[in-house]
């Protein structure tokens, strides 16, 4: 396999928690967070944010869709 490049992904969006009372919980599972649903996770599946639903899902990667920001160098 021949490399041609680079792919940068970056998220337009970031979320910081400045509560003064948070402490992380270590090793938290998917089924216990509120905004991800997960169904029937097959090999292969990835987690993606719908905003239509307001939360993370799993998906077979042949649905995935992203946007290339920027692709330095190679031949096309």
């Amino acid at each position: 396999m021949t490399t041609i490049g680079k792919v940068v992904v970056r998220s337009t969006q970031r979320t910081t928690i400045a509560d003064p009372k948070f402490t992380p919980k270590p090793n938290v599972g998917l089924v216990e967070l509120f905004d991800t649903t997960i169904n029937s996770a097959q090999d292969g599946d990835i987690i993606s944010y719908i905003a239509t639903t307001g939360k993370f899902e799993n998906r077979p990667i042949s649905n995935l869709s992203v946007q290339v920001i920027n692709v330095n160098g190679g031949s096309f």
